[in-house]
């Protein structure tokens, strides 16, 4: 269930805590394999309410975007935990 939380925009995310709430839609999404830990993980790429339209995401971590390869010049990347809700939202729901 979504709560009543305050909407923040993608741009104002930080590593503090974990309970943002954003409102976003999904540009492209794709399963890519570790070689690493030999792990699976799903990866995408959102636009916020600025841009296009979309899905609530809540209580998920952000941490810092680094690596060799950055889909985004972001400072931070989102992770969706198992206490993640994702729910479908309408375009005017946001002021």
């Amino acid at each position: 269930m979504v709560t009543n939380s305050e909407i923040t925009m993608l741009n104002n995310l930080k590593p503090y805590k974990t309970t943002w709430k954003v409102e976003v839609k999904v540009l492209h999404s794709w399963t890519q394999h570790s070689n690493y830990n030999g792990d699976d993980t799903f990866e995408f790429i959102l636009e916020d309410k600025m841009v296009g339209q979309w899905k609530f995401l809540e209580n998920f971590s952000v941490y810092p975007a680094t690596g060799m390869y950055r889909p985004t010049s972001h400072l931070y990347k989102m992770s969706i935990t198992a206490n993640s809700i994702v729910t479908n939202s309408t375009p005017n729901t946001c002021k």
